[in-house]
């Protein structure tokens, strides 16, 4: 009944080409050594090694799962091998800079590619992210002798890379953290400490693994301000560059998850390990920061693809499957139910339209870095509001859609053989990590919405606005155009009530109520633009025209109650005190 995964390659190329015109990056200069027509050969490949060589990976990889042995770990069997194909065939270095061997192609191409990864095998998609982010947080931030030792192997993915952030008493409040770092006489630095929560904190696919460690120099102000950022390697570089002798970073755990078991979440500790400064000291946090970008957006990626894959499993389990009908004639399929009819297309509009919505993101993210120097303040303010907003409903539409897939299966989904619980289990985490959602909401209302007089949500409502005025009039849109307008018009005013009282309680109890709001429209603005690619009379184009309609019709209504819940307060959740909240009093 495990159905093979199917890769979203028709869909990917309609919001690529179609919606977002992707093509046109191929003109700027810092992509004109490549060209649409490459750029789609290199989606077709990837979905071709997603579909052949790593979704085989994900039941049996799910099933094994990581484990230590002997102070190593070991991954499941095929995960290795599977990985130095990947490495092999270039995959690592897609988007990364070509100084360091990388192919600098567009980063929409790259997370598209990684859509197609994640939706076959979401824990091997975990250690590439992990590279990538470590490459471009060195590029920008370490002395060019440590860039120059590292990155390139990083942007290939010959070794690996780890980000080490939380502690047992630091997990989302980094301003605890209490891992010391003590100088050398030579330049670098000592570490001690613990870390927990590290993804591929040990593998045995590379032999050398960058660390990425927050930590404290002795005397550092407390809280956020006294962190640095180092380089901790678990080899020891020798003085050619190779690999040398084991630092003394020792894995004593590997986590026991609900989800993503084939990806070892591990316990490291740091026993005075040899490692180098990447910034300045004390500006760890900042340098982190570096990297929030490319976290959030993959996490995002991670969602849309898990719901994708959920999604074409339920979809075709729903034509196959007789249930129900009369008792003197054959049972009808599932899909002919309109309950079931209800689920699929919720977990359509719900996939397709924050894969839009990743993606314009990420084509504003390269606007930023490549596009025209008028364009790219604008452009990167328009992804830094997108960005939150995507890690957050994308990583909730992942875990919604994978349930509802679950609930279309029925007693068969809640059995591993059809291939479905999984897609819960691998999802739930991704609400959690990088950030947690109600971080996103805090970090969208209380410093995205006020900073520059609100002029990030202003770029984002007027590009909205250009695209109503646009499609306005045009029948085949009535629906969403209008259900978009009245949404928008009730976020401008739930942003005018919130933005001055950005910092106040009452902005924090309503923020995760925005940003589903915020969301929510979005969602409606990309049904919007497909319903207005779509106008060809072909049955693709007829799908994508209604579930625009459904999506404004039985998701926009949702307006209403987001924006009361925004701006109720934090009066009803203060009501009571702490104690009496928990039951105790």
């Amino acid at each position: 009944m495990n159905e093979p995964y199917v890769p979203p390659l028709a869909d990917l190329r309609f919001v690529l080409d179609e919606v977002l015109d992707y093509g046109r990056l191929f003109s700027l200069p810092a992509f004109a050594h490549a060209d649409a027509g490459l750029a789609d050969a290199v989606l077709g490949e990837a979905a071709r090694f997603a579909a052949g060589v790593l979704a085989p990976l994900n039941a049996p990889g799910d099933a094994e799962g990581s484990r230590l042995e002997d102070g190593r770990v070991i991954t499941p069997r095929g995960f290795r091998d599977a990985y130095w194909r990947y490495v092999e065939a270039g995959w690592p270095g897609l988007d990364m800079p070509q100084e360091f061997g990388g192919q600098a192609l567009p980063l929409t191409l790259q997370a598209a590619c990684a859509e197609l990864v994640n939706g076959a095998c979401v824990a091997f998609g975990m250690l590439p992210l992990m590279e990538r982010a470590a490459t471009r947080l060195l590029i920008a931030h370490a002395p060019q002798a440590l860039v120059d030792a590292f990155a390139p192997s990083l942007a290939a993915g010959r070794w690996g890379a780890t980000i080490c952030i939380s502690e047992a008493q630091a997990g989302s409040d980094v301003g605890r953290i209490a891992t010391r770092a003590e100088r050398e006489v030579d330049g670098s630095y000592r570490l001690t400490g613990t870390k927990i929560f590290i993804t591929f904190g040990d593998q045995d696919f590379t032999e050398q693994i960058a660390h990425m460690v927050l930590a404290r120099v002795p005397g550092a102000p407390p809280g956020t301000r006294g962190l640095s950022l180092f380089l901790v390697p678990n080899r020891v570089l020798q003085a050619d560059g190779s690999p040398g002798e084991a630092n003394a970073v020792a894995v004593t755990r590997v986590e026991h998850k609900m989800g993503l078991k084939a990806s070892p979440t591990c316990v490291l500790n740091f026993d005075g390990a040899r490692g180098y400064l990447v910034g300045g000291e004390n500006a760890g946090l900042k340098a982190m920061f570096t990297m929030v970008n490319t976290m959030r957006l993959e996490v995002a990626v991670q969602g849309v693809a898990v719901a994708g894959a959920a999604t074409a499993k339920a979809l075709q389990y729903a034509l196959e499957r007789p249930q129900g009908g009369r008792a003197d004639a054959p049972a009808r399929p599932i899909v002919e139910h309109a309950d079931v009819r209800r689920m699929l297309h919720l977990m359509r509009v719900r996939t397709e339209a924050m894969r839009a919505l990743v993606l314009e993101a990420a084509l504003q993210l390269d606007l930023a870095q490549a596009g025209p120097d008028a364009q790219r303040a604008d452009a990167l303010a328009l992804a830094e509001w997108l960005l939150p907003v995507c890690k957050a409903c994308g990583s909730e539409a992942g875990f919604e859609v994978a349930n509802l897939a679950v609930q279309v299966f029925g007693g068969h989904g809640y059995v591993a053989d059809a291939g479905v619980e999984q897609y819960v289990r691998d999802s739930r985490v991704m609400s959690i990590y990088e950030g947690a959602n109600g971080i996103q909401a805090l970090d969208l209302v209380t410093r995205k919405l006020p900073e520059s007089n609100a002029r990030r949500y202003a770029l984002f409502a007027a590009r909205i606005r250009a695209d109503l005025d646009r499609t306005s009039g045009r029948a085949a849109l009535r629906e969403i155009h209008d259900a978009l307008v009245d949404a928008l018009a009730r976020l401008d005013a739930c942003t005018d009530a919130l933005a001055p009282r950005a910092a106040g309680r009452d902005a924090e109890a309503g923020a995760s109520a925005y940003l589903a709001l915020v969301g929510l429209v979005a969602g409606g603005w990309m049904w919007l633009r497909m319903a207005a690619a779509a106008t060809e009379d072909v049955p693709r184009h007829e799908a994508k025209r209604a579930l625009a309609r459904f999506y404004a019709e039985y998701l926009m209504p949702e307006a209403p109650t987001l924006q009361q819940r925004a701006l109720v307060g934090a009066a009803c959740l203060d009501a009571l005190d702490a104690e009496t909240l928990a039951g105790a009093g």
